[in-house]
């Protein structure tokens, strides 16, 4: 029993490890939505390593957001000083 969860801890931490984009905890591995799609897109056509293709797509969804909740298209580091 012992080598069956040891192996599921196992393929869950490789499983994890080649996730590209997931700035949103587990819900996002389940996330088939058009904005994510929009931001995967643009994220895969950005410059740089992994860390910097994860934070352009997290700034995309965080714009998105905020657009459909506020009418504002920024991200919180973009308004504050």
């Amino acid at each position: 029993m012992s080598k069956i969860i040891l192996g599921l801890v196992l393929f869950f931490c490789v499983w994890c490890g080649n996730v590209q984009a997931s700035c949103r905890g587990l819900t996002s591995f389940f996330d088939f939505s058009k904005d994510h799609k929009i931001c995967s897109e643009y994220a895969a056509g950005q410059n740089g390593d992994s860390f910097k293709k994860t934070d352009a797509y997290c700034d995309c969804r965080e714009r998105i957001d905020n657009k459909k909740k506020y009418g504002l298209e920024k991200t919180l580091k973009e308004l504050l000083p």
